[in-house]
């Protein structure tokens, strides 16, 4: 996907969203979520589109930046969540 890295995050999260209600579970039953970015400078967008969609409470998170860079992506997001 092409795009900022707010555009990256906010897909990503719909992907999770709709893995997530298909398993019976939901962005609120999050509890640990790993956001890993191409370049450091990013993690700085990914909070503001995050901030969006956890504006209370949000789940546990860890940050790292990509080992390998892949053309065009700027962000991957792995979460936990309750079912």
């Amino acid at each position: 996907m092409k795009g900022p890295v707010q555009a990256q995050v906010a897909q990503c999260l719909r992907n999770i969203s709709a893995i997530l209600e298909a398993a019976g579970s939901s962005l609120e039953k999050a509890v640990s979520a790993t956001l890993i970015v191409a370049e450091e400078e990013d993690f700085a967008g990914a909070n503001e589109e995050w901030l969006k969609w956890f504006p209370n409470n949000p789940p546990a998170r860890q940050g790292a930046k990509m080992p390998v860079r892949i053309p065009d992506m700027k962000v991957s997001i792995a979460m936990i969540a309750e079912a």
